[in-house]
């Protein structure tokens, strides 16, 4: 473990769901300040990463701590930051009142009543976070003051009163329906239009649950307005009681038990098919042929990631994504984006590398090796967007830039994102796309057709975009 600071900030929670960026921001403004935080449902490197990157040396990172009293007692003020995240309860604000430590929290679920008579409720503004810690290192009678509410509010959430209060709360938030999907980032925001659309329809959100544990990515499908809550299915979402859970066709064929009054599996309908009908519409059109729920061509384009929303930048930032998944999905790259970026370069125009440290292009703003979650945020930058066919591109898609996408193996028709803002350069050849009218060698890795999507074409339909 690192060595802890004293009288620090205190986050309990490192996911961007709880608010890690905001505080990083807020670190930022305060230098003098130390803050510690605790990756307790994380991995911690993700969490060390994180500051390192933004060059904040008043932030401390721990992993996940069995006793929690000594971190509370260290702790000057403990922050709840919990903006994409609605809490319908959070532990937090009362166990660090019972120390008598001062709590700071978002201004969204069920934070600002817990802090109601005690605490304060902010909005996402770094500064508004910086002015009221200040107060709470510079004042001592305000500090007094507001650790005095604090244990005085403990006391209405006692132990013995807090199991009951805590199952009538998570009882009222819980959310009746529950969609099931799969872990690839593609899958997942085809799948935002169906969960927005089933949201808006029954006038309320909906969990969701991810196949596998790819926690660093549950937070592209939870956007509060849309979502409860987002689950990997390693988690005790199984416990949880349902009325209706419907699986789209990305979870795969394992017949899990929920815990549910109906299951609804969009695999007997049908199956999905690179050749058939358009991976978004399809889940739509499953949801309504088998739940009657119904859609219309706006719902189509209902994508989003999280609750992040892109504006256009006053400066050109082309962002570049040179990757995809391994395997023989690898013949989904193109070979060229060094030439790409060398010649946009030459016209005077940023050019970044976003996704892991191995699809960085040479020359090219290094923006590769971060997290998820920081990526996306960092992906708000750009002005334009160039990409292969990937999660990276169904990213910058749901985000709403415009977007470049480039295929030759595998089918637009029913791959590429039905947002406007996202075109396709896609490869007119009698054996493309390969996925489907030559599966064997794409599955074997043979094609070797993005190569030949040659650099004047995505340039011109690049320079065409920004002059739109």
């Amino acid at each position: 473990m690192a060595p802890l600071p004293s009288n620090y900030v205190l986050l309990t929670n490192t996911t961007p769901d709880k608010g890690y960026d905001l505080i990083l921001k807020v670190a930022a403004l305060m230098p003098g300040v130390q803050f510690l935080v605790i990756a307790s449902q994380s991995p911690l490197d993700d969490a060390v990463h994180a500051y390192e990157s933004a060059g904040l040396a008043n932030v401390t990172a721990i992993g996940r701590v069995d006793d929690m009293a000594p971190i509370y007692e260290g702790a000057r003020a403990c922050a709840v930051p919990s903006y994409r995240f609605r809490e319908s309860f959070s532990r937090v604000c009362i166990e660090a009142q019972r120390f008598g430590i001062p709590v700071i929290g978002s201004d969204r679920g069920n934070v600002p009543y817990l802090l109601e008579h005690s605490g304060v409720s902010l909005p996402e503004e770094p500064q508004a976070w910086a002015a009221e810690i200040a107060r709470l290192f510079d004042e001592p009678d305000y500090h007094a003051e507001r650790a005095r509410k604090a244990r005085e509010n403990s006391q209405r959430y006692t132990v013995a009163a807090q199991g009951a209060a805590l199952d009538e709360l998570v009882a009222a938030a819980s959310a009746p329906f529950l969609v099931a999907i799969g872990s690839g980032l593609g899958n997942m925001l085809h799948t935002t239009p169906l969960i927005r659309n089933i949201a808006r329809r029954r006038g309320a959100p909906v969990d969701v649950v991810v196949a596998e544990d790819h926690a660093r990515s549950l937070f592209l499908v939870h956007d509060p307005r849309y979502v409860g809550a987002v689950y990997s299915l390693k988690q005790a979402v199984l416990r949880r009681s349902y009325d209706t859970v419907f699986v789209t066709h990305s979870f795969g064929a394992a017949r899990v038990a929920f815990n549910a009054r109906r299951v609804v599996w969009s695999r007997d309908w049908d199956n999905f098919s690179p050749d058939g009908m358009h991976e978004t519409t399809f889940n739509l059109e499953a949801a309504r042929r088998l739940l009657a729920i119904p859609y219309d061509e706006a719902d189509t384009l209902g994508y989003f990631c999280g609750d992040l929303t892109w504006h256009k930048p006053a400066e050109p930032l082309i962002g570049l994504h040179a990757g995809s998944k391994t395997g023989s999905w690898t013949v989904k790259r193109w070979p060229h984006y060094a030439e790409l970026a060398h010649r946009l370069r030459a016209r005077g125009l940023r050019v970044a590398s976003f996704g892991t440290s191995d699809e960085y292009v040479e020359g090219t703003e290094n923006r590769t090796g971060a997290s998820i979650a920081a990526m996306c945020e960092s992906m708000l930058d750009c002005s334009h967007f160039i990409a292969n066919d990937s999660g990276v591109m169904n990213i910058a898609n749901a985000l709403g830039m415009p977007t470049l996408a480039l295929f030759a193996p595998t089918n637009p028709a029913t791959r590429l994102p039905l947002r406007p803002s996202t075109a396709a350069i896609a490869l007119e050849k009698d054996c493309a796309p390969c996925e489907i009218k030559d599966v064997e060698g794409f599955m074997r890795g043979q094609c070797r057709c993005m190569a030949e999507i040659g650099v004047d074409l995505v340039e011109a339909a690049l320079l065409a975009r920004m002059e739109e």
